[in-house]
């Protein structure tokens, strides 16, 4: 019994991981950004459970370096405090992240006249801040980056 139509591997959950990241572009929106942050997070699972990957990307040791990425623990922090509105297991790495709205905010012609696009920032620990986009843009190179080490083609 499949209960995830459409999606059956890890390199199918980030490629919509990939079409997330190409609705913020489209415009910055929190609904957008809380699809992105928890397929990011959630890919970890998938990767720990494709029997499709090769072994050595399932294995403890790979499986604890993504959940040490510091981009993926940004992720974490973000999707399960949207999830469930707040963070109660662990520490987060993540000290602020806002959303703002209004004339003059985000990218020009990316909403109505006078409203201006969404703005959402995100802050860590370490005082490092990135915008949606730039965040995003991060957590995609993670991801990248790791299936190449493990010769998965995306």
């Amino acid at each position: 019994m499949s209960l995830t139509p459409g999606l059956s591997s890890a390199p199918d959950l980030f490629h919509k991981l990939q079409r997330d990241v190409g609705r913020l572009n489209k415009k910055v929106t929190s609904d957008c950004f809380f699809d992105f942050v928890v397929t990011g997070y959630s890919l970890i699972d998938w990767v720990k459970n494709d029997p499709t990957l090769p072994a050595s990307a399932r294995t403890p040791a790979a499986i604890n370096g993504l959940h040490q990425e510091p981009w993926l623990m940004v992720c974490g922090d973000l999707a399960n405090a949207s999830k469930h509105f707040t963070l109660t297991r662990r520490k987060p790495v993540t000290t602020n992240a806002t959303s703002r709205t209004g004339y003059g905010m985000g990218r020009y012609g990316k909403s109505t006249y006078g409203r201006g696009e969404e703005d959402i920032e995100v802050e860590i620990n370490n005082g490092s801040a990135w915008t949606a986009l730039e965040f995003a843009c991060g957590v995609l190179q993670a991801w990248l980056q790791f299936f190449a080490r493990h010769g998965v083609q995306v």
